[in-house]
């Protein structure tokens, strides 16, 4: 079974009973929903569909917020040519004929310098700043495209000072719990202080159970990785926007960092952005986009993400099943239970020594967790076989969704039961997971963020066990 996990964006494209029926039938294990385009209407009609579908254990739900971004103002659509010479101006609207590029923010306007590179759309296209004048700054189009209003602006290799949080993004943060969330992605996360910020929000909230994904896509981001993710629920590389502060060679190894960083700390790691980008036109994607991602599942990404191509490709449905096949094959050429990643205390100590157990008994997992640390925990040292995580709580199945290797499960049981794992074996008997002579690993944390109750036992009968 799949090990990697999927999410994909809503969009346009695919927020129809249709396609996202055909997403849960292909085992897509997160929607996103991006904040920064979406309706309240469309986007609470749509979660209702996911949640009617897909019962309690429907996918997570995952809300990402747009963050501090810079966005071209109003302005029809200017197709330029490279070497056309076009005009940036500190204004809300702009102009077509006079090829007025407006930019409604004074603290970027006023950090271009000659020389500068401009990246529209997250650099689909780009401008070079040849003088910068009071009223105007003269630019020149390095290639051919398309401008369009409300498309990303950067500087390359510039962080503009905003704040982590804009009122839009509070009051996102407020729909998202209110109406079912189960993680809200933080934009361009720089430290884990803005991490915090998002926390206290959510409190204040009463979304306190929310996790939090922080999107490392600036410099400071990457320079801030381990503090960001100690404080994080998880973690996205949003490749894109790493683009505007990297040069497109030092990405691949930047993923991979973020990647080991993250699994070190037993966080999940989401990969997103140009996935499989050629399936937005076409149905089959490119030689290229194949080895990417299979390159990404042997690094050790807990899920894959793809945006553009679901939302609004052509192909949506074709691209989930094209990713699960390359998954497939990728996962097949890893060989799990030798990787030496070192447990950082007493409770991942015993969370590796579950897995080791389970990789030399060819023995099943089967946890039982309240918050989701001990699944998390036994995912970081990837066992051979799958982790059946049990809960008493519905978000927090949901959650470990997104997590590599974990399958949850929603299960009545109260982790004071000294009974606990007998009981977690009926339920593993009843769900089909476990059969008359099969050896499992049992696992609990009896008290709150620990793993300390480990029991190897081969199933007799129906509830029945052997030590």
């Amino acid at each position: 079974m799949r090990r990697t996990k999927i999410a994909v964006t809503l969009g346009p494209a695919s927020w129809n009973e249709k396609l996202v029926r055909g997403f849960i039938r292909e085992g897509v294990d997160a929607f996103r929903f991006n904040f920064a385009h979406e309706n309240y209407e469309v986007v609470k009609r749509v979660v209702r569909l996911i949640k009617d579908v897909g019962g309690k254990l429907h996918p997570a739900l995952i809300g990402d917020l747009q963050g501090p971004v810079i966005r071209i103002g109003e302005i029809e659509d200017i197709p330029v040519r490279k070497g056309d010479v076009l005009y940036l101006v500190n204004s809300e609207k702009g102009d077509r004929e006079s090829k007025l590029v407006p930019i409604p923010s004074q603290e970027a306007y006023e950090m271009i310098d000659e020389g500068d590179v401009i990246l529209l759309e997250s650099g689909r296209i780009a401008l070079s700043a040849e003088e910068v004048g009071y009223d105007r700054i003269r630019c020149r189009a390095l290639m051919d495209g398309i401008i369009k209003a409300h498309k990303t602006f950067a500087i390359k290799g510039k962080e503009i000072p905003l704040p982590a949080l804009t009122e839009k993004d509070l009051r996102d943060v407020k729909f998202g719990v209110e109406n079912g969330f189960d993680l809200i992605s933080l934009s361009f996360t720089r430290d884990s202080e803005d991490v915090k910020r998002l926390r206290e929000a959510l409190y204040d909230m009463k979304g306190d159970d929310v996790g939090i994904v922080a999107k490392i896509e600036t410099r400071r981001g990457v320079e801030n990785l381990s503090e960001i993710t100690a404080e994080a629920d998880a973690v996205l590389v949003a490749r894109g926007d790493l683009a505007i502060y990297f040069n497109l060679e030092e990405i691949p190894l930047i993923q991979r960092r973020i990647v080991e960083v993250t699994r070190k700390r037993g966080k999940p790691t989401i990969v997103a952005t140009q996935l499989l980008e050629s399936m937005i036109e076409s149905p089959i994607p490119t030689r290229s986009e194949v080895v990417d991602v299979m390159r990404a599942v042997m690094d050790g990404v807990d899920a894959l993400l793809l945006t553009t191509e679901t939302a609004m490709g052509k192909y949506p449905l074709e691209t989930v099943i094209w990713l699960k096949r390359i998954i497939k094959v990728a996962e097949e050429r890893v060989e799990r239970g030798s990787e030496e990643i070192r447990p950082e205390n007493i409770y991942e100590l015993l969370a590796k020594g579950v897995v080791t157990l389970s990789n030399s008994l060819k023995a099943r997992i089967v946890a039982f967790t309240e918050y989701g640390n001990t699944a998390r925990r036994l995912a970081k040292f990837r066992p051979q076989l799958l982790i059946h995580a049990y809960t008493g709580n519905p978000r927090v199945a949901r959650q470990l969704r997104i997590c590599w290797g974990v399958e949850p499960h929603l299960v009545s049981l109260n982790k004071k039961d000294p009974m606990i794992l007998s009981k977690l074996s009926e339920a593993a008997v009843k769900d089909g997971i476990l059969s008359y002579g099969d050896i499992a690993v049992f696992t609990a944390g009896m008290r709150p963020g620990t793993t300390d109750v480990v029991k190897v036992e081969r199933i007799l009968g129906e509830g029945l066990l052997e030590k």
